[in-house]
């Protein structure tokens, strides 16, 4: 009896002991080409003390409400404009904008290259592609920037150099480069709740501090202009965890002399429902009973809303701007179904969304991004 007695007391004291060890990250816990995460962004004031850390720590923010949700989509290089430059790295897309617009220029499909290093194992940026007056132009980190390196674990302290400049020639008339260092350091370990659930989790703190170059060349000047260079100190709060892939938690801003200055908030998250709004002003809509179950994503929205559908029925679909001017109009038959509504040509604004049955109708209101 005395044997079962310290076999079990055994078995709980070396169950407590693995219950109580850091967890430990490296690439298989980071995205993949193929890979589409969903975040939620919220207000920086909701956020609390995100800065308390410790071993064996439990983070709590379960309190904090969505303001808006997107996506992260990452994708092959054989499915991205720039599948020639990336695709024998093995290095996959992440389309960042569809459209920058410069004082003289203007850039398209601009996207960020990630890559699964080896040796040493670390998760860099493998460059950029951007897309100037219809051509594919690649960029190449001369010295990657290693964003994570493994194994992760706590505690745990690095730091690293990054060096990248964009293609210049006669063709672009500006070029840009970055050259800099990033810290790193794990200094906390244990759980975190948010509104996606808990998960037990590593806590960083990364901090990148560079130097970026603008130079701009415009052909028929007289003289050449002087280079641009701004300093550009980013921090970033990140809490990882095993299967999130994207943190699971992420507070980033800038530092400024010894000041951080939180700009973002998002978390790890799925899908959720917009919140009805009263019909706008001017549009002669009267409220009507709310459609059961009806969800609306993603908020903000770049090209295609989808709208998921609980119950077969016909779906009247308007969209006007917030002053009551009728923008669109369509039908469709649901049957326990998303369906996609194309916005990729609306002018980058607040909208609403008006959804309506013979009995029923909600109004919503997203942004075009």
């Amino acid at each position: 009896m005395k044997t079962i007695y310290f076999f079990l007391a055994f078995l709980f004291f070396t169950c407590s002991m693995s219950a109580q060890q850091p967890i430990q990250l490296g690439n298989i816990n980071m995205p993949v080409g193929g890979d589409t995460l969903r975040y939620s962004n919220t207000s920086i004031q909701s956020i609390g003390n995100y800065t308390q850390t410790g071993a064996n720590f439990h983070w709590d923010f379960s309190h904090l409400q969505f303001t808006s949700q997107s996506v992260r989509q990452y994708k092959n290089a054989n499915q991205t404009p720039y599948a020639f430059y990336f695709l024998s790295s093995g290095a996959y897309g992440e389309k960042i904008a569809d459209t920058i617009d410069l004082l003289i220029m203007q850039l398209t499909n601009y996207y960020n290259f990630y890559r699964k290093q080896t040796a040493p194992a670390a998760y860099v940026v493998e460059g950029v592609g951007i897309t100037f007056t219809g051509v594919a132009v690649p960029s190449y980190y001369s010295d990657r920037d290693e964003l994570y390196k493994f194994p992760m674990t706590y505690p745990q302290h690095d730091s690293s150099t990054f060096q990248f400049s964009t293609i210049s020639n006669s063709m672009i008339p500006i070029s840009y480069s970055k050259k800099g260092y990033r810290i790193t350091d794990v200094d906390g370990w244990g759980t975190i709740t948010t509104p996606f659930g808990t998960q037990e989790c590593l806590r960083l703190i990364t901090t990148q501090y560079s130097r970026d170059t603008v130079i701009i060349n415009i052909s028929g000047l007289p003289f050449q202009l002087p280079p641009i260079g701004i300093p550009n100190y980013q921090r970033s709060y990140q809490w990882l965890t095993k299967t999130s892939k994207i943190p699971f938690l992420e507070v980033t801003g800038n530092v400024i002399g010894n000041n951080f200055l939180p700009t973002t908030v998002r978390y790890r998250d799925s899908v959720r429902s917009f919140t009805p709004v009263e019909p706008p002003i001017g549009t002669g809509i009267e409220k009507h009973k709310d459609i059961s179950g009806l969800e609306l994503y993603p908020n903000p929205v770049s090209d295609k809303l989808f709208l998921l559908f609980q119950k077969p029925d016909t779906y009247n679909i308007e969209i006007y701007t917030t002053d009551g001017k009728l923008l669109k109009t369509l039908q469709t038959e649901a049957l326990n179904s998303t369906h996609g509504v194309d916005v990729e040509n609306l002018p980058v604004g607040l909208y609403v969304i008006k959804v309506a049955t013979d009995k029923k109708q909600q109004c919503f209101k997203f942004i075009k991004q």
